[in-house]
């Protein structure tokens, strides 16, 4: 196995963290590209293919190899050379004064990135043209005769000269290629270019002469010689992106000559990734100290776990971009609220030594005192729509579907993800930043997770799931992920119209005479009317969803106001995703 200097090591590392980021899972494709984009090549540092150069670069760079071979690596987070990157940006690439050279000390610590030297490769020498072997029965050697200091040929002599000259006259373009059925038998050649052919040549024997005229003549002959040239390229792999550009999914490919490869479209930048340095896991990087943690025992609810609470919160906040900070010290905000609305917010500091292999603390909690909110009075942020038909204590025990998501798949920015989605779906008001489509997302997800219709390639390498989203043309748009390393396993990349995905499905609409029926039992004269109105408007009638029992619920209009059949009134801002959540086709009354 090569080796690697330290220098190049801390380039290849600069150039890996820099291009595809700490933690992100990235196809050994795409990884390869990267360093060919920075005019280098795994021969320059001594290596026959770039997943031999990524596996000797254990210390920053994990590969994973799936089933069916699909190769990704994944670039560590190395403190030393993060360090020793630090310093030599610091010092301009040069040693500081009075520091020993490296051959002279242990570590990385005052070694500068050193970018490898690329090596063309040298073209290959043309191999000289060898003679062509002769063909035929052997046949016995002549005895000659020596007269004085010469010899002089015997006729048999002659004749295999005159044999050979006939096999140099013929004309390259006189070769044909056969393929090996027509090869005769007990006539192998072999050549010295082990390279292109590995299997001996079929030659056919030299034909007999023609003869002198004659009644019936013969045909020309054909060459005395006849090679069997196989070729049989190795198989491409090629990266199927899932997203691809608009272009690439319209027009027709030529038939006549093939069509020029064009890039594959880059991934969108759209996941905002944390910094390098951050901590990935919660459990595994942070030191939960007992000051902060007791402060947030008293302020938070009785039935809240403060720890688990914490970790869900880092989670929620690392794949949504949230975590705001330096290399020493991030924040991020909690589900709970102050007094003022404000949410609550924890930050973590980096300590200058691990403390049983974990690298940050928890440092504060901004929160109100316990003396002026008393104890257990930190109340959780408003539940969105998905809580519409939960009671109060359902809410506290249940995750919100937007966490629910966030937890399962990186998704970088929310308003990029929203851009995104929206401008690939038919055009619909989503209201103000697109909340109502927010809410939609991650009430869908929950749905397609609860029936498990989250569909995933055999390797891994990919998966995707329904939005329920229709683009203008009437084709379906599905959420594309990707493997991401550490407890969120999955990446949102990208939204597309040609992924295979199974919908969610939905109890069937009840007739109207049953709905009819149940709200005429009710015995109230407002829902009379509604059932007088679902009788002969049986359209006036709609399906919600309801996330947190994962149900479903029919909707009529009563005095201008929402009724959930088996529930009671609605708030119509609710009902409205809840609704829509369910089916694009709903009633006008909905809408007002």
């Amino acid at each position: 196995m090569s080796q690697i200097k330290p220098g190049h090591r801390l380039y290849l590392y600069r150039l890996f963290r820099r291009e595809l980021g700490v933690g992100k899972q990235t196809a050994l494709a795409r990884a390869a590209e990267v360093l060919e984009a920075d005019g280098l090549a795994p021969a320059d540092l001594g290596f026959e293919d770039a997943r031999s150069l990524f596996e000797e670069l254990s210390e920053c760079v994990k590969v994973t190899v799936f089933k069916k071979g699909a190769v990704f690596v994944t670039v560590l987070a190395n403190e030393e050379y993060d360090q020793a990157l630090a310093r030599a940006e610091k010092n301009g690439g040069k040693n500081p004064a009075g520091a020993k050279s490296f051959k002279r000390q242990r570590g990385v610590k005052n070694v500068k990135p050193l970018k490898p030297k690329h090596i063309e490769p040298k073209p290959e020498p043309e191999p000289e043209p060898e003679p062509e072997p002769e063909v035929g029965p052997a046949q016995e050697p002549e005895e000659t005769l020596v007269v004085g200091p010469e010899l002089e040929p015997t006729p048999a002599a002659e004749a295999d000269s005159a044999a050979e000259h006939a096999i140099e006259a013929q004309p390259e373009a006189g070769l044909e290629i056969a393929t090996p059925q027509d090869a005769e038998p007990g006539a192998e050649l072999t050549t010295n270019d082990e390279a292109e052919a590995d299997e001996p040549l079929a030659t056919h024997p030299e034909p007999a002469p023609a003869p002198e005229p004659a009644p019936a003549p013969e045909p020309a002959p054909e060459p005395s010689i006849k090679f069997t040239i196989t070729y049989a390229p190795e198989p491409i792999e090629q990266d199927i992106d899932p997203c691809p550009s608009p272009k690439a999914t319209t027009g027709d490919v030529p038939i006549e000559e093939p069509a020029a490869t064009e890039p594959a479209p880059a991934r969108p930048s759209r996941p905002a990734r944390p910094a390098n340095n951050l901590p990935q896991d919660f459990y595994a990087d942070v030191i939960v100290t007992d000051e902060p943690l007791s402060a947030l025992y008293q302020v938070l609810p009785l039935e809240v776990d403060p720890v688990a609470t914490l970790e869900e919160d880092f989670r929620i906040a690392r794949s949504t971009g949230t975590l705001d900070g330096t290399r020493s010290e991030v924040s991020f905000p909690m589900r709970f609220q102050r007094r003022d609305g404000s949410p609550v917010m924890v930050t973590l500091r980096r300590r200058a030594r691990a403390v049983a292999g974990k690298h940050w603390t928890l440092a504060s909690i901004d929160a109100d005192a316990p003396e002026e909110v008393g104890m257990g009075a930190l109340e959780r942020k408003a539940a969105g729509p998905w809580a519409a038909f939960a009671s109060k204590d359902q809410i506290i025990d249940a995750i919100s579907p937007e966490a629910e998501l966030a937890q399962f798949a990186v998704l970088g920015s929310w308003d990029k993800l929203l851009e995104e989605l929206s401008a690939l779906a038919a055009p619909e008001d989503w209201g103000e930043g697109r909340a109502l489509l927010r809410d939609y997302l991650a009430m869908r997800y929950r749905r397609v997770a609860r029936e498990r219709l989250v569909s995933m390639a055999d390797d891994g390498s990919s998966a995707a799931f329904d939005t329920g989203l229709l683009s203008a043309g009437g084709e379906p748009i599905a959420a594309i992920l990707e493997p991401h390393d550490g407890d969120i396993h999955w990446e949102l990349t990208c939204f597309s119209l040609n992924a295979q995905a199974r919908p969610a499905t939905w109890p069937q609409m009840p007739e109207p005479g049953q709905i009819a029926r149940e709200l005429l039992e009710t015995g109230d004269p407002a829902l009379r009317r509604a059932a007088a109105l679902v009788v002969r408007s049986p359209r006036a009638a709609t399906q919600a969803y309801d996330a947190v029992n994962d149900a479903v619920y029919v909707l009529v209009p009563v005095d201008g106001q929402v009724h959930a059949l088996g529930h009671g009134p609605l708030s119509k801002a609710a009902a409205r995703v809840c609704a829509r959540v369910v089916s694009a086709d709903q009633p006008a009354w909905l809408d007002k």
